[in-house]
């Protein structure tokens, strides 16, 4: 049982709404999310919301029955978090490299924190262009771990997110299609923030394979997320797929225009690196 999810059975116990129980400790927007496993809540503000609901510490923890196992499993998923995040922020290549400098000093077990930097090397491996520079042995550890993990867990998802070019298009629908059929089965943490990655990644590559016919049943999954402030981002990268899969089929320069105007609004939010990266992007794909 999570944190989350022993919170909200105290405050159905209770009988009280998300707003009553988080008493402005953290906004009921954010405690929702606690609920959910989207979000964590911080040691103190957790303790805080206890004590204003009059359960015991002692008994909450005792029921929550912590794994140590899990703790570290939660800091490595954490780690893969931020590297996601990093991902879509200017400077990438140097904020990647700053969270392995971060993830060398985890205190997990070796074996955990050995595959780990193996991914995290793999995220490094990902950002080369030349062929020539691929370190292939790599590569294959990577494709072998993913294989061999034995359920698509939040710590499988992010893996699989960061490295779906090491899979072609049509492999990439199909293990997709495996994933969309085992979170209607068993939901994980954070699996729409990270599906969504998942699907503009295998859009993107959809796009430089020219598979544009091909790519209308990932349009529609993405657009079943439901968007919330965090996944504004992933939206807008949505609609800029669709909008040039779209161009590619008609030819309409409005397409275009809605692109570019996305584009356009990466620099208006601060993340202009990220956005010259998709102008080159689009520049190199919107003829062929």
């Amino acid at each position: 049982m999570t944190v989350g999810e022993l919170l909200k059975e105290y405050r159905v116990k209770q009988n009280k709404n998300q707003k009553e129980f988080s008493a402005g400790i953290v906004s009921q927007s954010y405690y929702s999310k606690v609920e959910k496993n989207i979000h964590r809540i911080t040691a103190d503000d957790l303790l805080l919301l206890l004590t204003h609901n009059a359960i015991s510490v002692k008994t909450f923890f005792e029921k929550l029955e912590i794994d140590p196992h899990q703790e570290q499993v939660n800091k490595v998923n954490a780690i893969f978090e931020e590297i996601t995040k990093a991902n879509y922020a200017d400077n990438s290549l140097a904020q990647i490299k700053k969270i392995k400098a971060k993830a060398v000093k985890l205190d997990v077990e070796a074996d955990m924190k050995k595959d780990m930097l193996l991914i995290i090397d793999g995220v490094l491996e990902s950002e080369k262009d030349d062929p020539e520079t691929f370190d292939i042995n790599l590569r294959n550890q990577l494709k072998e771990k993913i294989f061999l993990m034995p359920e698509y867990d939040t710590y499988k998802l992010s893996v699989y997110a960061n490295f779906v070019d090491l899979y072609d298009f049509d492999s990439n629908q199909q293990i997709i299609r495996q994933i969309v059929k085992a979170l209607k089965k068993k939901k994980v943490e954070r699996q729409d923030e990270i599906l969504f990655a998942i699907i503009l990644n295998v859009l993107k590559q959809g796009i430089e394979e020219k598979k544009y016919n091909e790519t209308n049943k990932l349009i529609s999954l993405g657009q079943q997320i439901k968007v919330i402030p965090e996944f504004f981002l992933y939206r807008e990268m949505l609609t800029f797929y669709e909008e040039l899969i779209a161009y590619h089929t008609d030819r309409k320069a409005r397409h275009l225009k809605k692109c570019k105007l996305i584009l356009k609004s990466f620099e208006w939010g601060g993340m202009s690196a990220f956005g010259k990266e998709m102008i080159k992007f689009l520049d190199k794909y919107k003829e062929q």
